[in-house]
């Protein structure tokens, strides 16, 4: 069936935190910081960290999960668990100072809009704090989405089925309709397959290649590839 509908996840997906300020919280308490570069191959050893912690323990809640996710990222970057506990609550107190996730990915706007105009509902299902619709309208996304499900709001999180049910209400087609975009597979992969969308997983560095589901490297590629799949109007 072609799809109506591209439903997208939010942090890691859409935007990122401000690497930046990371950065530069990192190069102040340990007197040194990666390239913004190094982020985005230290992204797998956090989605890694949690990936493994979600098989040991599915019930864990998803501010937890990203504490796991920035602490083993951190490692990967060359930090040691000593620097990591110490310069923690310094990132924690830069991000409750200003919301670190700020910065949209290369492309993602500008494919999101092509979505739109190509006659797609497109939408977000999050996992977050009741503010991310706030946060994509300041990154640029706001025209381009036709609703944002907030787990803060609902009270549901993923991979709970019944979040990605909100969201097929509000885009007004079936699961076999609608595609879902992320970056965790626990949470992304696991939560759209069960609520009967196709899941696609972001794989910027092709690493996933032994994964059951639907990769591409970024939300751009996989923009331009349904528009160009979608029979004309």
């Amino acid at each position: 069936m072609v799809p109506r509908a591209v439903l997208f996840d939010a942090g890691g997906t859409l935007i990122n935190p401000d690497y930046g300020r990371v950065s530069a919280v990192l190069r102040k308490h340990l007197g040194r910081a990666p390239e913004a570069g190094a982020f985005v191959a230290a992204e797998y050893a956090g989605r890694d960290a949690v990936e493994e912690a979600m098989a040991r323990n599915g019930g864990r809640k998803d501010g937890d999960r990203w504490v796991l996710h920035i602490g083993a990222m951190f490692g990967d970057l060359g930090y040691s668990r000593e620097e990591i506990a110490r310069v923690a609550p310094h990132v924690v107190a830069e991000h409750k100072r200003a919301n670190l996730w700020t910065v949209a990915l290369p492309g993602a706007i500008e494919g999101l809009a092509a979505l739109r105009d190509a006659g797609y509902v497109v939408g977000v299902v999050s996992n977050a704090d009741g503010t991310v619709d706030r946060l994509l309208a300041a990154a640029g996304f706001g025209p381009h989405l036709a609703f944002v499900v907030d787990s803060g709001a609902v009270g549901i999180e993923k991979p709970d089925p019944r979040i990605f049910d909100l969201a097929l209400g509000l885009a007004g087609v079936t699961a076999a309709e609608a595609l879902y975009v992320g970056d965790l597979y626990p949470v992304d992969v696991v939560g759209a397959r069960g609520a009967g969308l196709e899941p696609i997983l972001l794989d910027p560095l092709a690493r996933y290649g032994a994964r059951d589901c639907r990769t591409t490297p970024d939300v751009l590629t996989l923009c331009r590839e349904l528009v160009a799949a979608r029979p004309a109007r």
